[in-house]
């Protein structure tokens, strides 16, 4: 500050110290200042609104386009064994328009179905950098994608070299790979 500002800043000390502002009009100029502002849960119901409304479209946009994954099976050649199969989970391209009874209930059927109908097969798994296999002698090599592995996997942890039993359904899908309860007789 300059010298200048200075002398108006102790002047104007001494003015408000000599002469006191009236309590009458201390009093005025106090019921003027605004009362601290309290929230009012009408005001905000809009807003609530809006995200509710946000997140029902969400909700019905992923209902209408997310797809389930179907199981799929591809033959593959390997001159090491008699048939190599890759199982794993697909996008539906196109899905049939079915409540979700209809479909939970034609699934319990199919699975029921396939259940009746299964067949196993003994073999050792690994695992080969993308995916697992379960090589049954040197017969069969059926690989399984990473997605139908997690799936496969919730009650039971695998393990590389561990003989395991594959439930097979009719078509050749994986209904479960339990662990095998002795080690497959290759014959040479």
């Amino acid at each position: 500050m300059n010298k200048l500002d200075e002398k108006l800043q102790q002047l104007y000390q001494q003015s408000k110290t000599e002469q006191p502002m009236p309590d009458q009009l201390r009093q005025q100029l106090l019921q003027l200042k605004p009362e601290p502002r309290t929230t009012n849960w009408k005001s905000l119901w809009p807003a609530v609104q809006g995200l509710a409304a946000s997140v029902a479209l969400i909700w019905l946009a992923q209902q209408i386009w997310w797809q389930p994954a179907y199981y799929q099976i591809v033959l593959q050649s390997d001159a090491g064994y008699h048939q190599v199969q890759l199982h794993s989970l697909a996008k539906n391209e196109v899905s049939p328009q079915q409540t979700a009874y209809q479909q939970r209930y034609q699934q319990y059927q199919q699975a029921r179905h396939q259940l009746e109908q299964s067949n196993s097969l003994v073999g050792q798994l690994s695992f080969s950098g993308q995916h697992w296999q379960v090589e049954v002698c040197d017969q069969l090599l059926v690989k399984i994608d990473q997605q139908l592995a997690l799936e496969l996997q919730k009650d039971l942890p695998w393990r590389a070299g561990q003989w395991v039993e594959l439930k097979t359904g009719q078509q050749g899908q994986i209904l479960a790979i339990i662990s095998g309860k002795q080690a497959l007789q290759c014959s040479s």
